[in-house]
């Protein structure tokens, strides 16, 4: 089989690689420092008393809820401000 390549000398295909250190491991082209604001999970209000209630985080709407209405020593609810850094945000 001929393949026709069109434009500049294929020859630069056969050139190798530059060489490389042994042993040494890759890092990040940025060496942005990563900050978690948060690793645990936002319990759902009142999940760990009920197995049938998911621990899944769910808005509590109740008119006369503690959580809603943010009193102290009851459990946190997630806002912005929890939020990681843009460029580091995916990573572990």
């Amino acid at each position: 089989r001929h393949c026709i390549v069109f434009g500049p000398d294929p020859s630069f295909l056969n050139q190798t690689a530059p060489p490389t250190l042994e042993g040494t491991m890759a890092s990040p082209a940025d060496k942005v420092k990563i900050v978690k604001k948060r690793m645990k999970k936002f319990p759902r209000f009142q999940a760990d008393r009920f197995k049938r209630m998911n621990q899944s985080w769910r808005k509590p709407r109740g008119i006369d809820g503690r959580v809603r209405r943010k009193f102290k020593g009851s459990t946190i609810i997630p806002n912005i401000g929890y939020g990681s850094d843009k460029k580091t945000r995916f990573r572990l």
